[in-house]
Formats: C-alpha cells, structure tokens, sequence
C-alpha cells in the first residue's frame, strides 16, 4: 500500500512538473535505435548489460555459488541518497499495460548507487521479457526540485536473455573466492576423510580443473593439544598427505601440491574446552592463482 500511496504521489509530483515555470525530469535511457543487451559468459559468471547514454551501464550479474543480483554503474553521481521508486512501463510504441509501482529502492552514494538483490533483480528480468520498461525514480542529488529518471529498454532483450539463461544452467555451484581457503574438520585420533570432507574436496576439484589460472595447492594439516607432541605431528602429517592423495587421486597434479603439518603449534583458537579443539583438528586446503 505504502509503495502504491507513493507512486500516486508521483504521478502527481509529474504533473505539477509540467506546469510553467517549473523543472521537468531528468531521462536517461538508450533511444531505441541504439538500444542493446550486452553479455559477458563463461563457467564462473554471466552478465549481462545494457549501456545507458551519458548515465552508465544497468546491469544484471550471476556469479557461480552467488544468488543473482542487478546494479547501476553510473559515470558519474545522479540522484540523491535515500529511496527511488521503481516501477514498469509501457514502451513508448505500446500502450497495452499501465505502469505499475513495483518497489522502493534504496540509493546509496557509492560507484554502485542501486543494487537490486535476486527476488527484485528476476521481477525485472521478467518485466523485461514481458516487453515493458522498468524505470528508476529519485529526486537528483544537486536539487530539491529536479528529478532524475533511469531507464531500461526492452529493445534486443529475449535473444540475449535466452543466451544468459543458457549461462545460468552451466555455472559452476562455487567461485573462486568460496573455495580458495577451504578448512576441514576431523574428530579426534582421525585422520581418514569423511563424507563432508570429500564433499568439498570435490568442489575444489571441480572448480580447479575449470579455471587454467588455478597454479598451486597448499594442503596443512594440524591437530588440537591433547597427548603427546610428537604424536600430535604424526596424527597432522597423515591429515594432510591424506587429503593430498585425494586431490592427486581425482586428477590434481601432484607438482601444483605443497603438503605441510604443524602438529599444534599453530591453533586458530585457545585449546580451551572440546568446541575450540575441534576447531584446532583440520587440514586447511587453499589455492593461489
């Protein structure tokens, strides 16, 4: 109700904008001659954009293990911090549907002033698909009175939309970043790989033999501080030649592999009670490319 409230208070704020004497809005939005969708494709992420004159780029972004997410990159800042109202409309050359008030949106101050997250960012995709023109609604950051205004145009959008949902069915379930430091857990006096270990021993499998940029492998096994040193350094060598047996076993060079153990010289946290030493008993996985 309240998005509704506000957008008839729009409207209205529109129509006192025409009167003489006062300042219209401000429109970007690429003509529909120069109207295009742009797409950047592979395993690790899709997206696709449509580049805005004289504002920037809207642009939609699905990384490999994110939810998907859609954003304005403005050149240069436009509107005021705080709410824009989003809504969809008609094309210029139809008048089928009115518009519809879809949603506040919050405008922040940084190189990405509108961020969408991906229940808004697929209500979009699909007004698009539909033919309609989303268009973004918020007082110009340098005036009171003057009002700037976003829009996307549904020109040349189904062909790329189908390739980008192509691109969604064949990311990968990680990215680089989720899997780069990866830390397994043991229980005690075990030093086999378990069922939750090979689970993400095969995602960093998975993604390694993806990305050609993925250049080494550091495998270092520790242990929490109970029994003896020596024993501790022994139990820390087994985790981690094991999980090295693993990655060269699923078709990981064994060269890109440095394999390490510490015993417990080195805890992530004080081997104060049973939770903080069943932190200390891991083998760390981390990739560098």
């Amino acid at each position: 109700m309240a998005v509704i409230l506000l957008y008839l208070l729009r409207c209205l704020v529109t129509a006192l904008l025409l009167l003489p004497g006062t300042v219209t809005a401000i429109t970007y939005m690429a003509p529909m001659s120069k109207a295009q969708w742009n797409l950047e494709l592979s395993q690790f992420s899709c997206r696709m954009w449509q580049a805005i004159p004289v504002y920037g780029d809207a642009i939609f972004e699905y990384r490999a293990g994110e939810k998907q997410r859609f954003y304005l990159s403005p050149t240069r800042r436009a509107m005021k911090q705080g709410k824009a109202l989003l809504t969809s409309n008609s094309p210029l050359w139809s008048s089928q549907r009115h518009t519809v008030a879809l949603a506040e949106v919050p405008v922040s101050t940084g190189n990405r002033p509108v961020v969408l997250k991906s229940s808004l960012a697929n209500k979009l995709l699909h007004e698009l698909n539909e033919g309609m023109s989303p268009l973004f609604s918020r007082k110009a950051w340098y005036s009171e009175t003057d009002e700037v205004q976003v829009g996307l145009s549904s020109v040349n959008f189904q062909k790329a939309y189908g390739q980008y949902r192509q691109c969604l069915a064949g990311l990968l379930p990680v990215n680089f970043d989720q899997i780069s430091r990866s830390r397994l857990q043991y229980t005690p006096g075990r030093w086999q790989i378990d069922e939750l270990a090979r689970k993400k021993l095969d995602l960093i499998v998975l993604y390694a033999k993806a990305d050609p940029k993925v250049s080494a492998f550091y495998v270092d096994g520790h242990t929490d501080d109970l029994g003896r040193r020596l024993a501790n350094y022994d139990m820390s060598k087994k985790r981690a030649e094991a999980v090295t047996q693993y990655l060269v076993a699923a078709g990981i060079d064994e060269a890109k592999i440095t394999t390490r153990y510490h015993g417990e010289r080195y805890p992530i946290v004080k081997n104060k009670d049973r939770a903080s030493r069943a932190k200390n008993r891991r083998v760390t996985v981390q990739l560098a490319r």
